[in-house]
Parts: C-alpha cells; structure tokens; sequence
C-alpha cells in the first residue's frame, strides 16, 4: 500500500509539468455502425475533438484525447413510403503519438501524422423497417478497444491545421459490433 501512494505521488508530480497544451478541433465526421441484429448504417455528423498534450518529444507529442461525434441519418424510401432514420453518439478515450504538424503549437511542419488507441462507448438508435415492411427500432450500445491514424497538414503561418482520420472501434460487450469511423476536422 505504501508502494502504491509513493508511485501515485511520483506520477502527479510528474504529470503537470508535462501537460502543457489543450487543442481542440471541430470537423465533420462519417461513421458506420454495424452489429449484430443491428442493420449496417452510415451516418453523418460533426465532432469535437480536444487532447491534451502529456508529453512534448523532439519533432512530436504524446496526447491524450477525448473526441466526442454526434450524428444523424435520414433516408427516404420512395418505394414503400417509409423512412428510416438513425442517432448516434461516439466518445472515445484516445491515447496518440503525434508526429510533426499539429504535434505541438510550436511545430512549424507543414505535414505531420498521428497514430494511437484508447477505449471508446457507441451508442446508436435505429428507426426503419424489415424486408417484410414492418416497422423496426433497434438500439446498440458498445464500449470496447479502438485504434485510429491519421495526418495533419498545416493551415496558414500560425499552428492551425487541417486534420483527416479513421477509426475502429470493436464493441466487446455486445454481439460483434463494428464501428467505423472517417472525419476531417480544423484544429485550432
């Protein structure tokens, strides 16, 4: 137990000193949510995507994210007069390495990239119907491991960029559910 506190002191000790910066960013982003007894859809939506830096290194950083994605869908069928229509939410805990463009504030490279993991929650809300025309709702909630990459292009002479992602996540909870994600985001 004494272990334990010693090494929680060390490491909060620690921790200030490296978290140096907050960036956020505001894009558009395109998700697919697929699981089982949950109909394969695309939805669209926007994203907010803060982190924090937790380590600057030479040419890049060590984040740690929390990119939240809210999307809707609506699809009109002419055939049979019925629309189907989908939510969904997607907050992911995101640990990345940032290399050049975007990695810091102070990184003047007009390209840089980015990889990393975390933990993610999914939540999505379908309203639509069968092949038998009935009207079906079906709700999927998902948490489970993710990883994403990306690159970054520098914005102008200050530390602005232009950002463009994909993301997996695989729900681990329920059925086998499959989350895709794309976005292309302005970091400011």
């Amino acid at each position: 137990m004494k272990k334990l506190i010693l090494a929680v002191m060390i490491l909060s000790g620690h921790f200030p000193s490296y978290c140096q910066h907050f960036i956020q960013g505001l894009g558009l982003s395109v998700m697919t949510t697929r699981g089982s007894g949950f109909p394969a859809i695309v939805t669209g939506g926007i994203t907010y995507s803060p982190r924090f830096i937790v380590k600057e290194l030479e040419n890049g950083s060590l984040t740690i994210g929390l990119p939240l994605s809210l999307g809707l869908s609506y699809s009109p069928d002419t055939r049979s007069n019925f629309a189907s229509a989908s939510a969904l939410i997607n907050l992911p805990l995101v640990f990345n390495y940032n290399y050049g463009s975007g990695s810091t504030r102070h990184n003047a490279s007009r390209f840089g990239f980015f990889a990393g993991a975390g933990w993610g929650y999914h939540a999505a809300d379908y309203a639509g119907n069968d092949n038998n025309e009935y009207a079906v709702n079906r709700e999927l909630e998902a948490v489970g491991p993710l990883c994403n990459v990306g690159v970054r292009v520098r914005v102008g002479r200050h530390s602005h960029n232009m950002e463009w992602k994909a993301s997996y996540m695989k729900g681990v909870n329920t059925g086998s559910a499959d989350i895709f994600g794309f976005a292309a985001i302005f970091n400011f």
